[in-house]
């Protein structure tokens, strides 16, 4: 009588199903967007191994949730923009990351990894700081003006470029690099164009005038 004997499991190949290298998970929902944005760099921390998706992870998920929580909870917008050209600047900038893709450990690894821990850092930091105001598109959700927000205008932007700019220096691309210097582009038109857009509030001129830069205090 013959026996039935289950398949020998072996090691996740490409596409056949198993654990996934990040990056290579499916299109983000909208708070998993900023899952993504926070989890993946920790997820890459580790080289030389295969790691899971996000959602996988204690970690993913409770800043999966903590997100979600905070777009729950969010003031109602005042104004918000109508122009379908920023709306796609804005979703572009939030996205481009997530195209960028794990290499090989390279020399200056650390360098990056340590950047990447940085960069994360702030980014919690600005969350704290902009707490219920988070929005993707522009809108006016009040003016925050309380933590990092006193340092720099846009800190959540420029803690996002400092966490991929460290994830391309440790996985050295091209494609890393080009995608790192086009999302650097996109949020700096990003932040401009939330400016332009908030002009109107005589609050946030004010505040403007008294935080003087944009996105690096002394630079820009």
């Amino acid at each position: 009588m013959p026996v039935y004997r289950p398949p020998i499991s072996g090691p996740a190949r490409p596409g056949g199903g198993g654990s996934l290298p990040p990056g290579r998970c499916g299109f983000p929902s909208l708070q998993g967007i900023w899952a993504r944005i926070g989890h993946e760099s920790l997820s890459t921390v580790g080289y030389g191994r295969t790691v899971r998706r996000y959602s996988d992870h204690p970690e993913g998920e409770a800043w999966s949730t903590s997100i979600a929580a905070m777009f729950m909870t969010r003031r109602d917008a005042t104004s918000v923009s109508s122009s379908p050209a920023l709306w796609l600047i804005a979703f572009a900038g939030t996205l481009a990351p997530t195209l960028m893709r794990p290499t090989t450990p390279a020399l200056w690894t650390t360098m990056g990894i340590t950047l990447q821990l940085a960069g994360i850092l702030f980014i919690v930091a600005s969350l704290l700081s902009l707490r219920r105001s988070l929005g993707i598109v522009p809108a006016n959700r009040g003016i925050r003006t309380e933590g990092l927000y006193n340092v720099v205008r846009h800190p959540l932007y420029a803690s996002e470029l400092l966490a991929f700019g460290g994830f391309a220096i440790a996985n050295p691309s091209l494609w890393n690099l080009c995608i790192w210097l086009a999302d650097c582009g996109l949020q700096y038109t990003r932040a401009c164009a939330e400016e332009r857009f908030l002009s109107s509030d005589p609050s946030y001129l004010q505040y403007r005038s008294r935080v003087k830069y944009r996105l690096i205090p002394l630079i820009i």
